[in-house]
This record gives structure tokens, sequence and C-alpha cells, in this order.
């Protein structure tokens, strides 16, 4: 009996590449705002995070749940990368709890809009892989 390798296409590359962004604009995000005091203060002090643990402690937490958050979309990568049928699901439970966080913690600018869109594509690309992968023998 010979075991050929399943070719996913295109579709599973691009989704590996979108998370390998999302890992990045992620942790990118991080870094930005400890870089920058003024991007600090327009999306994490002024949302309901700031309220939650004070202006002092905003910095820290954003940074705790984006950091969680890469590391689940590393996970959900690491996954792709082994063609695991989880993974495509890990991805749509993690951009769906990262939307949802996202909403109330931090201050909504008219580049939620953009996102919105990011995560109806990633959730969509993430399904299709999912059925591509869950057929497959």
């Amino acid at each position: 009996m010979t075991v050929k390798a399943v070719k996913l296409g295109r579709l599973h590359t691009v989704l590996i590449l979108f998370v390998a962004i999302n890992i990045i604009g992620d942790i990118g995000n991080v870094a930005f705002w400890w870089a920058n005091s003024s991007s600090r203060d327009a999306s994490l002090n002024t949302g309901y995070i700031a309220s939650v643990v004070g202006n002092d402690n905003a910095l820290i937490a954003g940074t705790i749940i984006l950091l969680v958050v890469s590391a689940v979309y590393a996970a959900a990568l690491f996954g792709l990368l082994k063609k695991k049928a989880w993974a495509p699901l890990l991805v749509i439970a993690i951009t769906f709890a990262n939307r949802a966080l996202a909403l109330p913690l931090y201050f909504i600018s008219p580049a939620f809009a953009f996102w919105a869109v990011w995560t109806v594509i990633l959730v969509a690309v993430s399904y299709l892989d999912w059925k591509k992968l869950k057929a497959q023998p």
C-alpha cells in the first residue's frame, strides 16, 4: 500500500500566510504600544481596559491579551503546518475571541472596519481549509 501526500493547495498556503501575518501584526502592535506613547494613549488608555485596570496597567493588560492571542495563533500555525484538521477551527475560534475582546477593551476607531473585513476573510478561508482537511483520508 502506497501512501500519497495530500496536496491542500493554495488555500492552505494562504491560510498559513494569513495566520503568520496575524502573529506578526499582534506582536508588532505590542511593540508599537511600548515604543509610541501616543498610540498607547489612543488605543489603550481611552478604552474599557483602562477603566478596569487603570491607565498605568492598561499597557501590561493589553500586552498580555495580545501575546496570549499570538500564542494561540502560533499553536494554530503549527497545526496548519502539520496539516491537522483542528487547526483551521482553532483559527476561527481565536479570531472570534480576538474580535469579541477587542470591541469592549480597546478604543473603537474606523480601523475596526478593516479588522471586521479581515475577520470575515480569515474565517471564510479557515472554514474552506477545514472542509478540505476534513475530507482528506
